[in-house]
C-alpha cells in the first residue's frame, strides 16, 4: 500500500580502494593521446599525461580555450566574466592548487552571463583534480567547479553564492563584490532576467571532479559542483564528484535538468536542493563509502529545502526537484534491523519543500526516507524500495505529507539479503557494482519486482527533456541489466590514478 520497504540485510556498500589510496579514473582517445586502459578491475587511469603546465588566468574576461596539449592550473580564485565563454578540449586534465600562490582556495567560478563548455567523450573525459601526488590527495584540496546563471530562485537575486568571501576576488575592472558572485532572477515584472533560463548555457559532459569542497564557515561552503540560478538551457550529464569536502552537488535554484550524475565518498550530501530549485534528474547514484572515513555529522544522500528563512516571497516558488531512478547508498555497511554506525539520512526532505522521488533505491542510512517537514501534495513519493537501519521512512505511515502513491510491492516488509554485487574490501579495490541482484528477495518471488513501467510524473518549472523509459527502480536496474556507471568516463581509484 505504500511505496515503503524495510531492507532488514544491507550488507552493502562500496568499491574501495587500496589502503594507500583511493579514488578516480580517466580516459581518453585523442589522436596524440593513448587510449585509455582499465587494469583489470582497478579503475586507474593510466593516459599519459602531458608533460607541458600552464595557469589558467585568475580572471578570464575574453573567449579562451584550454587545450589538452597540457595540463592546466587553477592557481587561487578564478572567474570567467564578462560574457566570456571558457572551452575545455576534451581529455583536457585540470588541477586545482592546495597552496595557492593568494593563500585563497582554488576554485573556477563562471559569473552570470558568462559559460563554460567541458564536453568531454566518454574516452575522454575532462579531469578537474587536485596537484597532490598520488597518495597525498584529499577531500578538500582544492575548491571545486561554480556556475551561476539567471534562472529563477525563491529569494532575491542579491542574493550571493556561498563559500566564497569578499577577499576572494582578485583585482580587477571585471570584478567586484558582491554583483560577480550574485545569482538568479525573481521573476519579478521589472526583471531584466526574466525568463533567462538560457542565459550563460553551459556545458558539462563526461567530466570528473575529484578531492574538491572548501569551508568558508558553517553553512557557508563551496562544493564538488555548485550551481546558482543555472537555467534548463544547461547540459549536465555524465558527471562524477569522488571525494569532495561537502556536497558533491549543490543547486541554489534554477531549472537545470541533470542525468547520470555520480557522487562518490563525499563527506556530507551527495544531492543538496534550495532556493527554489525546480529540475529534474533521472539516473543518478550517491555512494557513500564505508572505508573511506571522515562524515560530517549528517551525511545525507539527498537534504532539500526552501530558503535560509522558510519565507517564499520571490515569486512563491518552492524547491521542487524531480527525481526518477536514483540508488543512494549509506556509508553503514552492518547488517541487521540496528546498523552500528549508521547515520545520515537517505533523502531528506524539509522546510516545506516540494518533492517527487520515484522509481529509486535508498539503503545503508540511519533513515531512508524523511518527508515528515515536507509540504502537501503535489510531493510524490512512490514506486521506491527504501531502507533505514532505524526507520525506513518518517512518518512511517499515512499519507497525509505526500501522496504516497501504489506501492512497489504489497508487503510491508522486504527482506534483502546483499542486495548489491558488491564488498566492502578495505585492503583491495574491487569493481564496483551498485546494481541489485536479480534474485536476492524473500519471501517473495524476485522475478519482475523491481521491473515495473514506473509512474510518470509532472515537472514542476523549467524545460523538462523526457525521461527515459525503463523497466526498474534505481540507477542501473538488476545485476543482469546494462551500466552507465563504469563507462570511460568515470573512476573509482582516484587516489592512485598516475597523473
Amino acid at each position: 500500500m505504500t511505496s515503503r520497504i524495510n531492507f532488514l540485510a544491507l550488507a552493502a556498500i562500496c568499491a574501495l580502494l587500496v589502503a594507500t589510496g583511493c579514488k578516480k579514473n580517466t580516459t581518453e582517445t585523442k589522436d596524440a593521446t593513448p587510449e585509455f586502459n582499465r587494469a583489470g578491475s582497478s579503475y586507474l587511469d593510466s593516459r599519459a599525461v602531458p608533460s607541458l603546465t600552464a595557469t589558467v588566468p585568475n580572471v578570464i574576461s575574453s573567449a579562451l580555450t584550454l587545450t589538452n596539449d597540457r595540463v592546466w592550473l587553477i592557481d587561487g580564485p578564478t572567474f570567467v566574466v564578462n560574457n566570456a565563454t571558457l572551452t575545455i578540449q576534451p581529455g583536457t586534465f585540470i588541477k586545482g592548487r592546495k597552496a595557492s600562490t593568494s593563500g585563497n582556495p582554488s576554485f573556477l567560478l563562471s559569473a552570470k552571463g558568462a559559460k563554460i563548455i567541458a564536453d568531454g567523450t566518454i574516452d575522454a573525459p575532462i579531469v578537474f583534480t587536485t596537484d597532490q601526488p598520488v597518495c597525498s590527495r584529499g577531500r578538500g584540496d582544492w575548491g571545486g567547479v561554480v556556475l551561476l546563471g539567471s534562472a529563477p530562485i525563491n529569494v532575491a537575486p542579491t542574493v550571493i553564492i556561498e563559500g566564497i568571501a569578499a577577499s576572494y576576488l582578485p583585482s580587477s575592472s571585471f570584478l567586484s563584490y558582491p554583483a560577480s558572485i550574485q545569482y538568479g532572477s525573481n521573476g519579478g515584472a521589472n526583471d531584466a532576467s526574466v525568463n533567462a533560463d538560457a542565459a550563460s548555457a553551459s556545458t558539462l559532459r563526461n567530466v570528473r571532479i575529484e578531492f574538491a569542497g572548501d569551508v568558508l564557515e558553517a553553512d557557508n561552503e563551496l562544493n564538488g559542483l555548485t550551481l546558482g540560478g543555472v537555467g534548463s538551457a544547461t547540459i549536465l550529464e555524465n558527471i562524477q564528484v569522488s571525494y569532495g569536502a561537502d556536497d558533491a552537488f549543490e543547486f541554489f535554484g534554477g531549472s537545470v535538468n541533470a542525468k547520470n550524475l555520480i557522487a562518490y565518498g563525499c563527506d556530507d550530501d551527495d544531492f543538496d536542493f534550495d532556493n527554489g530549485y525546480q529540475g529534474a534528474i533521472q539516473f543518478a547514484a550517491g555512494i557513500k563509502l564505508p572505508c573511506a572515513g571522515g562524515y560530517s555529522t549528517n551525511p545525507n544522500g539527498i537534504e532539500c529545502n526552501n530558503n535560509t528563512n522558510n519565507a517564499l516571497t520571490e515569486g512563491n516558488r518552492p524547491t521542487h526537484p524531480v527525481l526518477s531512478n536514483l540508488t543512494l547508498i549509506g556509508h553503514s555497511a552492518t547488517p541487521g534491523p540496528i546498523g552500528s554506525g549508521s547515520a545520515g539520512v537517505g533523502a531528506l526532505f524539509r522546510q516545506t519543500t516540494e518533492f517527487t522521488f520515484v522509481n529509486s533505491l535508498v539503503g545503508g542510512f540511519a533513515t531512508g526516507v524523511n518527508y515528515s517537514a515536507a509540504t502537501v501534495a503535489p510531493s510524490l513519493f512512490a514506486f521506491d524500495a527504501v531502507h533505514g537501519f532505524t526507520a525506513a521512512t518518517n512518518p512511517a505511515s499515512g499519507g497525509t505529507s505526500v501522496d504516497r502513491s501504489t506501492a512497489l510491492i504489497t508487503n510491508d516488509y522486504l527482506l534483502l539479503s546483499n542486495p548489491f554485487s558488491i564488498t566492502c574490501a578495505c585492503g583491495a579495490v574491487a569493481t564496483p557494482d551498485y546494481r541489485y541482484n536479480d534474485d536476492p528477495f524473500s519471501p517473495s518471488p524476485a522475478d519482475g519486482l523491481f521491473s515495473l513501467s514506473g509512474v510518470s510524473v509532472t515537472h514542476p518549472g523549467g524545460a523538462l527533456t523526457s525521461f527515459s523509459s525503463v523497466g526498474y527502480a534505481g540507477a542501473f536496474g538488476p545485476a543482469s541489466g546494462p551500466r552507465w556507471d563504469v563507462q570511460n568516463w568515470t573512476s573509482y581509484a582516484p587516489q592512485t590514478n598516475p597523473y
